[in-house]
């Protein structure tokens, strides 16, 4: 079975008549008769399945299959690849969006060929990853195992099927495995490995590790895995092992899936972590950056994920700074600062002015100072926010920048005259600045 990934290539428009689309809607919420329009005029028939009646809107060529509340998907799946006009199915659930462009010509794909299906969703962080095989030819026997987790790894391995160098992409926003029950999953015979895949990182998530690691070993112990679940497995126990600080196994096995695969984002950051926390910054550095040049590429590993840019642009440019790369800190700085330059937010904001301070760039520190806070800030001071900014300007000071200081120190003192804290720093900057006489008129009443 091929276990290397090539990166995607943008197709030019084909027929995909030859490919029927099953859409399960668990909620009619997730309906999106525009996107199911568009779909129409693309492949060779339309199907949808779910629990609700069929609305007024939906067109009438569309096949509307009304299912039970507690239908299970593995179940229904099944039964339209009973019911397919087409040799090809093509599986789609709820909020997911297809790049048409990802679907590989027809003459690639046979009965003894597939291709595979990362399932990208949108987090906070950025992007996570999950594979699945959703275009399914079909056979005269039962393909999906599992309950509410269609999955077909016996029936791939037991055909020795081959997967192509290849993946269909799909989006979403909501979380692909969400509504499995593990504990309903396991209680037939033919469930899915899978299973111990999402139990491991649901552990993880909840920061379980001995039991997340418990999970990604029996996983491992399956001889009957499909590529991106094993390299999932190795990777959530290597991250198990990090937490545990294991790091020398956790660099083993971090190793071991790059030689695998080596166009994955977890090991890398395995390793970026373990440095980091070893405070070898070289390393550190030379992991985060390996990391950053392949990060917009797609692996082949179920929950590998790609962190928010601007994020990674900050550990590399604090990475850089720490192992004396003031060049290379310089560009990333320079590139994190005019990403998204309206729109980042404030604890973004306040690590990029460290960093400027670090930088020794009074222009842009004074820059990003002044972006964080705002004139108005001035007479509302939390407790929290005024030793931030205490913080700030004795970064300013170490800086020798005495003359800005003493004009922060004046408004505070001006707006705040009751404040003898403001009126010490204020006559500490003044002396700086060599203006001893007002510093020395300030000084009656201080005690």
């Amino acid at each position: 079975m091929e276990t290397t990934l090539a990166s995607v290539r943008q197709q030019n428009f084909q027929n995909l008549e030859w490919i029927e689309v099953v859409l399960f809607l668990s909620d009619l919420k997730y309906l999106d008769v525009k996107k199911i329009s568009v779909w129409k005029e693309q492949f060779g028939n339309i199907t949808i399945a779910s629990p609700a009646k069929r609305p007024e809107k939906i067109q009438s060529d569309i096949t509307w299959h009304t299912v039970e509340n507690d239908g299970k998907r593995a179940l229904i799946w099944n039964l339209m690849l009973s019911q397919t006009q087409k040799n090809w199915v093509l599986f789609l659930e709820d909020d997911e969006s297809i790049h048409l462009s990802s679907i590989p010509d027809r003459q690639r794909l046979n009965n003894e060929t597939w291709c595979p299906t990362l399932i990208r969703q949108a987090r906070k962080w950025g992007f996570h990853q999950y594979y699945q095989m959703r275009l399914i030819h079909t056979s005269d026997e039962i393909i999906f195992d599992g309950i509410n987790l269609p999955d077909c790894t016996r029936y791939i391995r037991k055909k020795d099927i081959k997967l192509l160098n290849h993946s269909i992409i799909i989006e979403r926003d909501t979380d692909p495995t969400d509504h499995i029950d593990i504990n309903e999953e396991l209680s037939i015979k033919k469930y899915s490995p899978k299973l111990y895949l999402i139990s491991g990182e649901r552990y993880l998530n909840e920061k379980k590790y001995v039991r997340a690691a418990a999970q990604f070993r029996r996983l491992l112990k399956e001889e009957k895995l499909l590529p991106f679940d094993r390299l999932g497995g190795v990777n959530g126990l290597a991250s198990c092992l990090v937490e545990q600080y294991k790091w020398n196994k956790a660099m083993t096995l971090s190793n071991e899936s790059l030689s695998a695969e080596s166009l994955q984002s977890v090991p890398y950051l395995i390793q970026f972590k373990i440095y980091e926390l070893r405070k070898e910054w070289e390393k550190a550095y030379d992991m985060i950056k390996r990391y950053y040049e392949q990060f917009s590429l797609y692996s082949r590993a179920s929950f590998d994920k790609i962190i928010d840019e601007e994020e990674t642009l900050v550990d590399l440019a604090n990475v850089a700074l720490k192992a004396g790369k003031r060049r290379e800190a310089t560009s990333y700085f320079e590139k994190l600062f005019t990403f998204k330059r309206e729109e980042v937010d404030r604890a973004l904001l306040k690590k990029v002015l460290v960093l400027s301070i670090e930088l020794n760039d009074f222009e842009r520190s004074v820059y990003l100072f002044e972006r964080i806070y705002k004139d108005d800030f001035l007479d509302t001071l939390s407790d929290e926010r005024e030793e931030e900014l205490d913080d700030i300007m004795t970064m300013f000071m170490k800086r020798e920048w005495y003359t800005y200081v003493s004009q922060i120190y004046t408004k505070l003192h001006n707006l705040h005259p009751e404040n003898r804290k403001y009126k010490r720093k204020l006559i500490v900057a003044l002396t700086k600045t060599n203006r001893l006489d007002k510093a020395k008129a300030m000084l009656t009443g201080i005690v």
